[in-house]
C-alpha cells in the first residue's frame, strides 16, 4: 500500500520544523549553561533548522516529479555546509554529526532512488520502494531531531564499531 503523503508530509514537515527549533534552542541552552560543551551540537542543529526551514518555504510541492530531486539538492547541500562549518570552526566531529551525516545521506539516496525510479525509469506502478519512501524518509527526520536533542551515540553505534575495531586489532597482533 503506497501511503501519499504531500497532504500529511506538509504537517509532519512542520513538526519535524518545530523539533529542529526545540533541539536549536535547548542546544543553545546547554551551551550557555555547561562548561566546556562543544559548540558543534549547535551549529548543527541551526544548520539543519535553517536548511529544512528553507527547503520548507521554497518548495513547491507542486513541482511534480521534480520535487525529489530537489530535496537530494538541499540535502546534498545541507550535508556539505556541514562539514564546511565544522572545518572552518575547527569543531569535532561528534557522533551527533556523524548520526547527522548518516541520515541525510539515507535520505539523499532514498530522494535519488524514488526520483530514479518516477522520473527515469517512468515508473507509475506501485511496488514497495515506494511504501519505504514513504516511512523511511519520515522515521530518518525524527531520529534526526531524537539525535540532535540527547546528542549521544543512543543507539550505540560507535560502541560497537570500536569493539570490532579492537577486537581486529587483537586479531592481527595475534596473527603476527
Amino acid at each position: 500500500m503506497y501511503f501519499d503523503l504531500t497532504s500529511l508530509g506538509i504537517h509532519f514537515d512542520s513538526i519535524i520544523i518545530w523539533g529542529l527549533l526545540m533541539a536549536c534552542l535547548y542546544n543553545l541552552l546547554l551551551k550557555f549553561t555547561i562548561e566546556d560543551r562543544s559548540s558543534s551540537p549547535l551549529v548543527i542543529s541551526l544548520i539543519m533548522l535553517v536548511s529544512y526551514g528553507l527547503s520548507y518555504e521554497f518548495v513547491d510541492l507542486n513541482a511534480g516529479m521534480y520535487v525529489y530531486l530537489i530535496w537530494v539538492k538541499y540535502d546534498f547541500l545541507t550535508i556539505i555546509a556541514l562539514l564546511v562549518s565544522h572545518k572552518l570552526l575547527k569543531l569535532p566531529y561528534t557522533s551527533t554529526l556523524k548520526y547527522i551525516l548518516a541520515g541525510l545521506t539515507i535520505n539523499t539516496l532514498i530522494f535519488l532512488g524514488i526520483h530514479i525510479d518516477i522520473v527515469v525509469f517512468d515508473n507509475k506502478n506501485y511496488w514497495w520502494f515506494w511504501s519505504f519512501y514513504s516511512i523511511g524518509i519520515t522515521v530518518i527526520d525524527f531520529f534526526m531531531v531524537v539525535t540532535l536533542i540527547f546528542g549521544k551515540d543512543w543507539l550505540h553505534i560507535g560502541k560497537l564499531l570500536s569493539k570490532r575495531k579492537q577486537k581486529k586489532q587483537i586479531t592481527n597482533f595475534k596473527n603476527c
